[in-house]
């Protein structure tokens, strides 16, 4: 049976050769890439659920600031209206 990548069939035909290499190299070279994607789309995924976390949290903080200034406006606004109340 005649093994079609022979070196004999290489140096008969070099073409082929360097073409047979290049569909290697390629091949690889995609196989690589798509590990690396898939890689880095890991840590994207990581780090965004982290930085949700963080901004949940500032949110959360935010939030809790905004009642407490509505609260202290209530007040004044309260006390605002006794002082107009108090000059009739």
């Amino acid at each position: 049976m005649n093994n079609p990548l022979s070196f004999e069939e290489f140096k008969k035909n070099p073409i082929s050769a360097i073409a047979f290499l290049l569909v290697i190299a390629i091949g690889y070279l995609y196989i690589n890439q798509q590990e690396l994607h898939a890689a880095q789309l890991e840590a994207e995924k990581e780090s965004c659920s982290r930085l949700e976390i963080e901004l949940r949290a500032r949110v959360t903080s935010l939030e809790q600031t905004v009642v407490r200034y509505e609260n202290r406006l209530e007040e004044i606004n309260e006390k605002l209206i006794e002082c107009l109340d108090s000059r009739k």
